[in-house]
């Protein structure tokens, strides 16, 4: 090789191209051994719980401790900003390590193991924020970040199936203690892993803990946010709690319990396939119009899922999965193209606030709409998405008009 040649390679662009690629593996890899830990935990611990109470309710209320942090996200978002991005995410990841030692340790105290999974809960929010939402824009150059995203995205839906039987197989075989104490080892080899990225100091301008919660939500008030936060939270409602409104309507139709897990998984995997493929659907179209293509494409899928044949119902779940993975994306990279990164952590904590705190009510919608049979039981969830879709559309419209400059175009992946 000549002289200038290797000069080429090792240009300032060379090494940062090699540098975000190298950062990206390390995000990706401590993500994935997180979300498995995630999906693991969500098969023990209520599992655990029902064995030693016999009560359905007080293992999903002990589980549902965790996603409580979700309502704190503006304040995590706060933090997020103020210190070391890198510190952040390998923390998160070591308190929910500590955490599930003790629950391993704790199993059959109610009120600790209650305690243990609130506290854990920040720091799985803490994570998400940090590695979807802020580290992504920090470390990736703008016009490889849909890519990026979609890479990020598509490696947690495949961890999701890993973790779910993971965490089954290892609670059959050895008992809840043994998987607690596996998942423990997953968060902790997460936070090492995220050791090895770059140090992210923060850049922004350090206001108080008020002012920040201020500004997070006043940019949750501006139209191409606002309209994105409504549309996704109205989206969460019809489809947030699907795989268990699932669970229930295969068990009542007699379904062998390994045929569900199988769907679920098969449902998993596509919206990993989803997420991957969003960035080469339709690259050339502004991102607001493919987040509308994604939402549409949703509400004709969960028609099909509502009709009364049980092969539509496993067929329509299947493409839905496909449309929430690539909706997903689409709509992280709508944010990043939006938020200044600066304050990413902020903003998408408010936002978050509001999109996954969605999610529960979804149960509560449909538990709601068991009094009904048949299609009638899928109406209340087909009107949300009708309403999520109407939404988006009118904001869409209404900015093609105005201002199409302001669309956040992404460029064709490369």
């Amino acid at each position: 090789m000549s002289p200038a040649a290797d000069q080429d390679d090792r240009s300032p662009g060379a090494v940062a191209e090699h540098g975000a690629t190298r950062s990206l593996r390390i995000v990706i890899a401590a993500s994935v051994l997180s979300k498995i830990a995630d999906w693991q935990l969500g098969v023990v611990v209520p599992l655990a719980v029902l064995s030693e109470t016999d009560s359905p309710a007080i293992a999903l209320a002990a589980f549902a401790l965790r996603a409580l942090p979700f309502i704190a996200s503006p304040l995590l978002g706060s933090v997020i900003d103020r210190f070391d991005k890198r510190t952040v995410f390998a923390w998160a990841q070591v308190v929910q390590a500590l955490c599930m030692v003790l629950v391993a340790l704790l199993l059959t105290d109610r009120v600790a193991l209650g305690v243990l999974l609130l506290l854990s809960g920040f720091g799985a929010v803490a994570v998400t924020i940090t590695g979807q939402f802020v580290l992504i824009p920090k470390l990736v150059e703008a016009d490889k970040q849909a890519v990026a995203v979609a890479k990020l995205s598509s490696a947690i839906e495949l961890s999701k199936v890993v973790g779910l039987l993971l965490g089954g197989f290892a609670i059959t075989v050895r008992g809840p203690e043994f998987a607690s104490w596996i998942i423990a080892g997953l968060y902790a080899a997460a936070g090492l892993v995220a050791l090895f990225l770059p140090r992210i100091p923060s850049t922004g301008v350090r206001t108080g803990i008020r002012q920040d919660l201020l500004m997070g939500l006043r940019w949750v008030a501006k139209p191409d946010i606002l309209w994105l936060v409504v549309t996704l939270s109205v989206s969460n409602l019809a489809v947030g709690e699907l795989e268990t409104v699932l669970v229930t309507v295969f068990g009542e139709r007699r379904l062998d319990a390994r045929l569900i897990s199988l769907v679920l998984a098969a449902g998993l995997l596509l919206g990993a396939l989803g997420s991957r493929l969003s960035p080469y659907v339709l690259p050339q179209w502004p991102v607001q119009r493919r987040i509308l293509l994604f939402q549409g494409a949703l509400l004709v899928f969960l028609g099909v899922l509502a009709l009364p044949a049980l092969a539509a119902t496993v067929v329509g779940y299947a493409a839905v999965a496909l449309c929430l993975g690539a909706g997903n994306v689409a709509s992280i990279t709508y944010r990043q193209g939006t938020i200044p990164v600066d304050i990413a952590g902020r903003v998408n904590a408010a936002i978050r606030m509001f999109i996954t705190g969605a999610i529960p009510l979804s149960g509560l919608i449909y538990a709601w709409a068991t009094r009904f049979d048949g299609f009638l039981f899928w109406l209340p969830g087909l009107l949300l998405s009708a309403l999520s879709l109407a939404v988006w559309a009118g904001h869409t419209y209404r900015t093609a008009r105005a201002q199409p400059a302001r669309i956040p175009v992404e460029r064709n992946p490369s």
